[in-house]
This record gives C-alpha cells, structure tokens and sequence, in this order.
C-alpha cells in the first residue's frame, strides 16, 4: 500500500515537473514563432520550414521505433542494460548514414537549385545530431529519467531563443541564421544528452546477436505509426508547397504553430504516461491512470480552445504583424481537430507504452488518405484556410476512430474516458 502511495506520488510529481517544463517550452515556442515570423516575414519563415520538412519526416522512420523499443526493454528489464546501451547505439550509426544519403538524394532531386546549396547543408548535417537526442530519450524514459529530459527541453527552450536572437535578430543572418539555429540546437542537445545517458553507462557501440531484429520488430511498429502521424500532420505543406508559394508556407506555419502549441499539455502528460506504462505491474494499472488524466485534461483543453478561438485575431495582429493576418483564420479552422486530438494524444501514450503501437496506426491510415484527397479539392479553391480545413477534418476522424477503438480494447466505456468523476480530484 505505501509502495503504491509512492509510485502515485512520483507520478504526480513527474507530470506536475513535465507540465511546468512544457509550460514554459511553451511560452518559449511562441516567442521564438514571434521573433521568425517578425525577422524573416512570411517568404522566410516559410523557406525555413520547406527546408526542414524532409529531415522532420525523415526521423520518424530512422527512428525504427528504437526510443519507444529502447524504453519498453529497459523498463519491463528485458534484456541487460549494456546490451541495450550498445544497441541503441548501434542502430543510431546505421539509420545516421542511411538518413543522410535519402536526405541529401531528396535534396539533390527536388531542391537543389531552387533553394541554397549552403542551406541544404546545413540542414543535412543536423541529421545524426536530432537521431541521437532521440534515441538516447528512450533510454532515459525507459529509465523513468523524466527530470533529465525535462532538462534537455529546458536546455532546448532557451538554446533556441538564444540562438534565434543573436543570429538571426542581432547578426541579421536572415534565413541562413534560422538554419543555423536548428544546426546548432541539434548538435547542443546531442551532446547534452549523451552527459545524462554516460551517468547510467559508458558509451559503447557492439553486436549482440539477435537484439538489433528484436528491436525493429518491436520498434518498427512505432515508426510506422509515428510516421503516419508525421505525414498527416506534415502533408498539407508538401501539397501547398506544389499548389501555393512559400509565402502562403510562412503564414500557415504561424496558424499551425500557435494551434499546435496547445499539443504541449498532452505531449507532457503523454510522456510520463509512456514510461508509466512501460514500468506498470498491470494492465489494469495504466488505463485506469490514462483513462483519469484524460477526463481530468479535457476541460482544460476546452478552455484553452475556446480562448484561442475568441482571440486569434488580435493575438496574430499584436505579436506577428499585418503580414500574417491570415494565420487567425487558420488557427480557429485547426481548433476542433486540435481539441479532439487531445483524446490520441493521452490514450496513445498508455498503449504505445505497453508495447502497442499498432492501433495508432490503424487509426490513422483513412484520415491520412482523407487529408491528402481534401487538401488536392480544397487549397485550389481556398489555399491555405482549405488545407486548414482538410487537416482540422482529418484529426477529427482520426482522434474519434482512437477513441473507439482504445474503449474497445480496454473495454472502458467512452463515457468514462470523457466524463471527469468526482474520485479525479481526490488524489
């Protein structure tokens, strides 16, 4: 009984720390969306974000699901740590050079010429520093290391607006500023997360026979999932990038910040809940605590929703300027689908946790292909407020078909996941 108080009181604790590190990583995403949006205008911040997309997409594949795979073996102790250590590094090495050559051919074929070669460059060599954070995240959930990796978003948070200053406010360095700023981000959270993971154990790369193919049959079931996610989320810039202009880029990057800087409170839940469920005794265990949060964040989302709806206009118009106007429009048409996503984004944590990636995957294969049909009907008629519209309509579909099924494999009712009971507020 008091081991459970305690488990409780950590968990508590853990995701009271990762809401106020995600508090303030989001009053730091906002700035930093500001101070681009102000120093680069509308053309820039969209050259920015076209640059980065492919390398965005990239990871969740070179992934291989290894940080999700990583942190379901070290907390369910599957195997021994020093094998997983080598492992994890191990694979890292391989998906790092596989990931530059795609990269630098994608690069080569479809942007070489039309954006700078020294941009591209920059960008490229970004790569293994980003994989290597990542991994080495799996390591650290699966050691239930929540403060250390609410230290790297810390690091992460003031790195960036740092950076984003300096080069490109103070230098003037412009777009190529901006691309340094991601460069110098990967690098420094990189090596700040190999000092965390080298205090659990030494940095060592070997072969041990037969884990690399228990880790991507484990872990690729992740990647999949993730990078549908990804597509679904990054879709609608590859399509305006074909249909529109890197203006158009720049404004709808600005709506889709602000929406998404919402994700920031289910991003923070959904990560303690991940390690939680990794370690947890029971099944059991993990819904009733997934299904608790859920009902106890929904209201706050609510009201976040609302307020954002009701004052888009005048938040874009003080903070970013006449230029990116539009983006208002944007933000209120991505409101219902960010609201409803809430329910991915809490209950995919419990099931990835216990090692079961799949039904995110399934959930999200029709919204996908919805997207990508919507946004080729609709950015020709409304540009930007339609690939708006496709992607609010795609979360929608996409947050309500997880509900199902997760009520369906956990055999709670949906009523119990949504409605907030008294017993939620009582610790």
């Amino acid at each position: 009984m008091a081991t459970a108080r305690r488990i409780s009181s950590k968990t508590v604790k853990d995701i009271i720390t990762t809401v106020l590190t995600r508090g303030v990583t989001l009053f730091g995403g906002f700035l930093i969306s500001v101070l681009l949006a102000r120093f680069l205008g509308a053309e820039g911040r969209g050259v920015v974000t076209v640059i980065f997309l492919v390398p965005t997409l990239m990871f969740t594949i070179a992934e291989l699901g290894v940080r999700q795979a990583t942190a379901y073996f070290v907390g369910q102790k599957a195997h021994e740590f020093t094998d997983i250590i080598k492992t994890t590094y191990l694979i890292w090495i391989v998906m790092s050079i596989i990931s530059l050559l795609i990269v630098s051919g994608y690069y080569g074929l479809f942007y070489y010429g039309k954006y700078s070669g020294t941009l591209l460059l920059i960008a490229l060599l970004s790569v293994p520093f980003t994989l290597f954070t990542r991994y080495t995240n799996g390591i650290l959930q699966g050691k239930d290391r929540i403060g250390n990796i609410n230290n790297l978003e810390l690091w992460n948070t003031g790195l960036n607006i740092t950076f984003v200053v300096v080069l490109v406010g103070l230098l003037r360095l412009d777009i190529l500023g901006a691309t340094l700023v991601n460069f110098l981000l990967a690098l420094m959270i990189a090596v700040q997360s190999y000092l965390m993971v080298r205090k659990l154990a030494p940095f060592q790369i070997g072969y041990i026979k037969g884990l690399p193919v228990q880790f991507i049959k484990k872990g690729i079931a992740y990647a999949l999932a993730l990078f549908v996610l990804q597509l679904n989320y990054r879709i609608n810039i590859m399509m305006l990038e074909q249909f529109s202009d890197v203006r158009s880029i720049g404004i709808f990057t600005v709506g889709t910040v602000l929406a998404e800087l919402i994700w920031q409170l289910p991003a923070a839940v959904g990560m303690v809940l991940f390690a939680k469920s990794a370690n947890s005794k029971t099944e059991q265990e993990a819904i009733n605590r997934a299904a608790k949060l859920l009902r106890m964040l929904l209201p706050v989302a609510l009201a976040v929703c609302v307020f954002i709806a009701l004052f888009s206009s005048v938040i874009v118009n003080i903070l970013y300027g006449k230029e990116f106007a539009d983006a208002a429009q944007v933000i209120r048409l991505l409101l219902p689908g960010i609201f409803i996503m809430f329910f991915f984004k809490v209950l995919n944590a419990d099931l990835a946790g216990r090692g079961k990636p799949l039904f995110a995957l399934a959930a999200y294969i029709l919204p996908l292909i919805l997207n990508v049909v919507l946004n080729f009907i609709f950015i020709p008629l409304y540009n930007i407020n339609g690939t708006a519209m496709a992607s609010s309509i795609s979360y929608v579909i996409g947050g309500l078909l997880f509900l199902v099924i997760y009520s369906r494999n956990t055999g709670v009712k949906i009523k119990d996941l949504l409605i907030m009971k008294r017993s939620d507020l009582k610790r």
